[in-house]
């Protein structure tokens, strides 16, 4: 009789596994206090998606439209496409993608063949940020945003990033797709980074977290938002597709909207 009920449990774990955590997405929300923010970007809202691996269903979501009338920028930090999945589809939602201050993407290691990204961007309004600067401008206050391409598959120069940054003295924002960025020298120049990759481990157990993380900062960045003394504020994305396995376990895909606090604002936020 035990080992009956066993049998059972573990179909229904893995039927949930399959068929329902995949799709099953959480919409996640973050007020994150930004120093040096100027009064004027004090409510500013980013969508954060990540590790979309082909996936569409995302964008007919009601928070997702909803997030979307509201919001300011939209960033995706990589891993587009799934050699599973039709790139038309996707890119068809993509082309549709819009925000007031723009839709920012820097690649991810699903994005690179034999060493060349196999992503371009979709549209003209679509800004790669691999390693690259973006001075966005409320009147005279600026808010920047970097971006730098997979740490592994990609040509991270870190170095020439931070040589533009040195030249503003406003706050960042730095779009990576794995949160290793969190470890690269002189990163405390960067207010906040906004990460992918992990898939929050794809799977998760009960008591022990996620054996597999693919990524070298601890186990509690995995997934969701992380703070250390002298460090930037850590979002990482537990992204929307999976890859190698179509499944998941406690580590619900993932849509993430961010919004901007100035010093003196921070009711309710981190």
């Amino acid at each position: 009789m035990g080992a009956a009920w066993a049998g059972l449990a573990l179909v229904a774990v893995a039927g949930y596994a399959v068929f329902i955590e995949p799709y099953w997405i959480q919409a996640s929300e973050y007020q994150v206090t930004i120093p040096g923010l100027a009064p004027e970007f004090d409510g500013f809202s980013l969508i954060h998606l990540s590790d979309l691996h082909g996936r569409v269903d995302v964008f007919s979501h009601p928070r997702f439209l909803a997030w979307q009338k509201a919001c300011h920028a939209l960033a995706i930090t990589g891993d587009l496409y799934s050699p599973t999945r039709p790139r038309r589809r996707l890119a068809a939602h993509l082309e549709r993608l819009a925000a007031p201050e723009g839709v920012f993407y820097v690649s991810g290691n699903h994005d690179y063949r034999k060493g060349r990204m196999q992503v371009d961007p979709w549209h003209p309004g679509v800004h790669l940020l691999d390693n690259r600067v973006v001075v966005l401008r409320r009147g005279r206050a600026h808010l920047i945003l970097a971006g730098i391409p997979d740490l592994v598959k990609g040509q991270p120069a870190w170095d020439q990033v931070r040589q533009q940054l040195d030249s503003w003295r406003s706050p960042v924002i730095l779009l990576s797709h794995r949160p290793d960025a969190w470890n690269l020298p002189g990163i405390e120049r960067v207010q906040l980074i906004l990460a992918g990759h992990t898939h929050g481990g794809q799977v998760a157990l009960p008591f022990w977290g996620a054996p597999i993380r693919h990524n070298h900062v601890p186990d509690r960045y995995v997934a969701g938002l992380k703070m250390a003394p002298g460090k930037p504020v850590l979002i990482t994305s537990r992204g929307l597709g999976t890859s190698e396995l179509p499944i998941r376990f406690l580590a619900r895909p993932e849509m993430i909207r961010v919004i901007l606090r100035a010093p003196g604002q921070e009711r309710g936020t981190l």
